[in-house]
């Protein structure tokens, strides 16, 4: 069995993959080969076109961080961050369509659609109720692959047959840690242990080889004027930065270290029991049954249980599975489409049909989409 089989599962936690086999070609993430849409039952929520209490947005964007995004929408439309709701974080090399959703009351119509970069946000219809994780149903997702070869088609088929007949383990995907600086969950756990020294370190100078070049350069000289998170952080008050940018990060770095740790555990499981370990719901850290299963992890890490209460606490299913999969080809190109469920990661399953040939690149647009 192959382990680490792409060069972020080191930094990630992710270590085991079901099957050895992949598609022998490079696949690339981008905003013309990864499409993605959110799935959310509106219905259920009492949609009506003309009014309700919850205004509906929907956002289609590409090349564009979903945070940064929010903060642009936030300041068009002169309401809080905190008051747009959003169904978890969409990726930044895609093109994505997803939904937000702002009380009726806090929305000026007449700012509405807005038109940005690579960005549009219009107003699609209102709901009687505020959103819920019940109402979110999981993501669709488009692969396009244009430069296979040879029996391609065939084994990919292959591949997702094991992949829908074993599961795969449910892994959290490297945009939940970074794909340019991969450090979120270290600076999480700087946070645990109360090292604002690491922390900082880490934040504003550590360097990455994948990160753009101008924003290396200019985090090295103190320059962080074009950098919004680091310039948030330097600017705040002694003693208050980090609980400034966990702020204007939504506690993603906490999340992430969890993340971590839940990646950890599945390795620990794999290897003690095998895949047919964790066909249940398994508790993420913050759980209070989170120090009796994460205690060897725990340890490894060099953690004091006790900050465990600040990490999240729910139950997440050990397998998952793609579902809804179809395969065709479109000219030249092959197309893969599948659903995942909520908090599962497409990422898993690309690396998964391609291990190392899965790559993550820089992409400068010169047009905008709309």
């Amino acid at each position: 069995m192959q382990i680490y089989p792409h060069p972020l599962d080191y930094v990630t936690g992710i270590k085991y993959v079901v099957t050895d086999d992949f598609l022998p070609f490079e696949y690339s993430i981008t905003p013309e080969t990864f499409y993605v849409k959110e799935l959310v039952n509106l219905d259920q929520m009492g949609f009506n076109t003309e009014k309700g209490e919850y205004a509906v947005l929907k956002m289609i964007k590409r090349d564009i961080e979903m945070f940064k995004a929010i903060e642009y929408i936030s300041s068009r439309l002169n309401v809080p961050a905190s008051n747009i709701y959003f169904y978890g974080l969409k990726d930044k090399d895609a093109t994505t369509e997803s939904y937000l959703f702002i009380k009726s009351s806090l929305i000026d119509k007449a700012h509405l659609p807005l038109t940005w970069k690579n960005l549009k946000v219009e107003l699609v219809g209102y709901t009687s109720i505020k959103p819920r994780k019940t109402h979110f149903k999981g993501n669709y997702f488009r692969v396009t692959m244009c430069n296979t070869c040879g029996d391609s088609e065939f084994l990919l088929k292959k591949i997702v047959k094991t992949l829908v007949e074993k599961g795969l383990p449910s892994y959290y995907g490297y945009q939940r840690f970074g794909y340019r600086r991969y450090n979120s969950h270290i600076l999480g756990k700087y946070i645990l242990l109360g090292r604002e020294d690491l922390f900082a370190e880490q934040f504003l100078k550590t360097i990455y080889p994948r990160e753009n070049f101008d924003s290396t350069v200019n985090r090295i000289a103190g320059n962080y004027d074009r950098l919004f998170y680091e310039k948030t952080y330097a600017n705040a008050k002694i003693g208050s930065g980090v609980r400034v940018a966990l702020k204007k990060l939504h506690s993603i770095l906490l999340d992430a270290y969890a993340s971590y740790l839940f990646n950890l555990l599945l390795n620990q499981l794999i290897e003690l029991k095998g895949f047919n370990a964790f066909n249940s719901k398994l508790p993420m850290p913050g759980c209070d049954s989170g120090w009796k299963v994460y205690e060897q992890v725990i340890r490894n890490e060099g953690l004091d249980p006790a900050a465990l209460r600040y990490l999240p606490c729910f139950h997440r299913n050990g397998l998952f599975k793609p579902l809804n999969n179809v395969i065709n080809k479109q000219g030249e190109c092959l197309i893969y489409e599948f659903q995942l469920e909520p908090g599962m990661y497409a990422s898993i399953v690309l690396r998964e049909i391609f291990k190392d040939k899965l790559v993550f690149e820089e992409v400068i647009f010169t047009q905008k989409l709309f």
